[in-house]
């Protein structure tokens, strides 16, 4: 059965070699033709394999029903390539899902038969963009290498646990909606920073955050983020903290402050209804930014506030609900700049002349911009 698979791999290789060759040579959009001169090298170096038993037959040791729906998947991919000859003067929407499609092909190929380009030495980050029905994968390398291809949601979170994604050290989401839980990301030894932009999280991080080696988390514009787990707590090597402009957020956890002892920058813009801040954030002692601007629900801030010794920067304009600062903010000695409103800076007149390396920056308030906020 292996030579049967075998001699149908090598016809279909064959035909859609002549089809990628001949209608790279027509065609004029250079978006189609860069990506087929990738998909001809490609072709090229799987011929090799046909030439090294011992890495066909890594390839043919596959069930026999995955062989045959790679043989038509080959054959499919053959009309995709022919199509590019037809939609060169569609719109440009057209033209990058296809362009999805044919770079999907590309590391399809690349996948089935185990071609490795530098992937475990040079990827180090990974954009994946959502889409209607698929979501669109960027891989970038260390060595300026990049490339792009289409996947499900449901294939997005066994990604990373493959070899080829063993040494990532950057993750970032983008329009991505989640319906189970994202714990393989956090099983990711090398990674870093982790990014959900306008993502649908719902309960994709709950009991789901384990510790890791993560020093930069972002979310920004999660609106259905309502809370965040008390497994965050376990990101010990955490450095950077940024969620902004979640406006269904309205607590963090309580123990927030207990073990991130590595915090340095804490950004929580726009969490137009987070109510307060856990009284454990005195416990962040390298916390040297932190910034609150827009938190328009927040109406006073804990005691404990004033045991962030080494605090520089504080952004805090559009804080509305603030009606007065605890005493303790006294001992922020090493505090250089507050930026916030002119209602805001009246609360600081009283602690500035205990505070001589104190500077307020005083920016416009706009309230109708700030209205906005709570109605969207």
């Amino acid at each position: 059965m292996a030579v049967v698979f075998e001699t149908a791999l090598q016809l279909a290789l064959g035909e859609l070699k002549k089809t990628v060759h001949v209608v790279g040579q027509i065609i004029q959009t250079h978006r189609f033709k860069s990506i087929l001169k990738r998909l001809a090298k490609t072709l090229k170096r799987i011929e090799q394999v046909f030439y090294e038993s011992w890495r066909l037959s890594k390839v043919l040791d596959r069930p026999e029903k995955e062989m045959i729906m790679f043989i038509c998947y080959l054959w499919n991919a053959i009309e995709i390539v022919v199509k590019c000859s037809s939609i060169k003067y569609q719109t440009m929407n057209k033209k990058v899902l296809h362009s999805n499609k044919l770079t999907s092909l590309n590391n399809e190929l690349l996948r089935f038969f185990q071609i490795h380009v530098q992937a475990k030495r040079m990827m180090n980050s990974i954009r994946i963009y959502g889409l209607a029905d698929n979501s669109v994968v960027t891989f970038s390398s260390a060595g300026g290498y990049s490339s792009t291809c289409s996947v499900y949601p449901g294939q997005l979170l066994n990604l990373p646990l493959t070899d080829s994604f063993a040494n990532l050290t950057s993750i970032s989401f983008k329009h991505v909606s989640f319906s189970s839980s994202i714990q393989p990301l956090f099983k990711l030894p090398f990674l870093q920073k982790l990014s959900f932009v306008m993502c649908e999280i719902g309960d994709a991080l709950m009991n789901g955050v384990t510790e890791s080696n993560l020093t930069d988390l972002e979310f920004d514009c999660c609106y259905n983020l309502r809370e965040l787990p008390s497994g965050l707590c376990n990101l010990h090597h955490l450095q950077n903290l940024s969620i902004t402009n979640c406006h269904e957020l309205d607590a963090l956890p309580k123990k927030l402050g207990s073990n991130l002892s590595n915090l340095e920058s804490m950004n929580l813009h726009c969490c137009t209804k987070l109510q307060e801040l856990p009284e454990s954030i005195g416990s962040l002692h390298n916390l040297r930014f932190l910034d609150l601007s827009d938190c328009l629900s927040i109406s006073l801030l804990p005691e404990h506030i004033g045991e962030l010794c080494s605090l520089r920067v504080v952004k805090m304009s559009g804080v509305h609900g603030l009606q007065e600062l605890p005493e303790s903010m006294s001992k922020l000695l090493q505090l250089e700049e507050v930026i916030c409103d002119e209602e805001t800076s009246y609360l600081w007149m009283d602690f500035e002349s205990d505070m001589n390396n104190l500077k307020i920056n005083v920016v416009e308030d706009d309230r109708i911009e700030s209205f906005m906020k709570i109605v969207h």
